[in-house]
């Protein structure tokens, strides 16, 4: 079997949104597909801590809203970050609401398409909702947002930390938690990720190289300081023809590995036999070796 075939598959980025009573909230999620073209019918599938995936399963319709390459990190840090059963999500949020009462977002999304569950399978940790499309409306012509393309442009980069400093950093929003250690029963503050998904970075203070060049014939003298009576060997100035020069030593090349599910990076010169996802749990098999120019 060529497992490089699974390579072809995407994944994008959405809003699945529920009301229960009066209660509005969402979610992200990065699986929402079509299944069926006649009966019009899609598949979601949410975790099922997620206060979203409760609202439906009593409920029985949902909206999702698909989400562009301009959605802005704030977006992601209110549905994805935090939980509908401490925090009102809709508060700010420019909305609309369809025909079937539930909302869905008017800014940062492309398209909306509305559900009515047929059926729920349990995947142990996540339920997917099998449901007929009752309706459904575009929105513009913004390119769908993918989950790698999140990870390479939307979630920033986390600030490096100073030299020498031992750091933390949540590879779920990039969050930088500074310390020799992480506690184990740590969780992030902004998207609620245990240890597990942190990775150490420690700034190494960058050497620098000085070195001496004659202004009269480029020979070059490697040095932290040049001799008073120093002669060039080639063309027999002294010191004071001489310029000083300070270059940072290049730093080695780190290996990256990239996750072509949903574009973690590993890095590291291999990747572990046994190693797995932090993000999406796959294997190694979905690992791509990221080749230096």
């Amino acid at each position: 079997m060529d497992n490089k075939a699974m390579y072809k598959l995407s994944y994008g980025l959405f809003v699945l949104f529920a009301r229960e009573g009066e209660k509005d909230n969402g979610c992200i999620i990065n699986t929402a597909t079509q299944v069926t073209d006649s009966p019009l019918r899609i598949a979601v599938t949410v975790i099922k801590n997620n206060l979203t995936h409760d609202m439906i399963h009593h409920t029985g319709v949902f909206n999702v809203s698909i989400l562009t390459e301009k959605t802005p990190f704030s977006l992601f840090q209110k549905f994805g970050f935090q939980s509908g059963r401490n925090a009102d999500k809709m508060e700010g949020t420019v909305f609309a609401r369809a025909d079937n009462g539930v909302a869905y977002l008017t800014e940062d999304s492309n398209a909306c398409i509305s559900g009515k569950v047929i059926s729920e399978t349990d995947l142990g940790t996540h339920t997917m909702f099998i449901a007929d499309v009752t309706d459904a409306v575009t929105l513009s012509e913004e390119p769908s947002t993918t989950y790698a393309y999140y990870q390479s442009h939307i979630k920033p980069a986390p600030k490096a930390p100073a030299a020498g400093k031992v750091s933390w950093v949540c590879n779920v929003c990039g969050y930088v938690y500074e310390g020799e250690e992480l506690p184990e029963d740590y969780v992030c503050p902004l998207c609620d990720h245990g240890p597990a998904f942190f990775d150490k970075v420690v700034e190494m203070p960058k050497e620098k190289k000085t070195s001496w060049v004659c202004t009269v014939c480029g020979y070059v003298y490697e040095g932290e300081e040049l001799p008073e009576d120093y002669i060039c060997p080639l063309c027999d100035h002294g010191a004071s023809y001489f310029e000083k020069i300070e270059q940072t030593v290049a730093e080695p090349e780190v290996t990256e590995w990239v996750c072509t599910v949903c574009g973690y990076v590993y890095e590291g010169d291999e990747l572990p036999e046994d190693y797995i996802c932090p993000l999406c749990d796959h294997g190694v098999a979905y690992f791509q070796k990221l080749e230096m120019d």
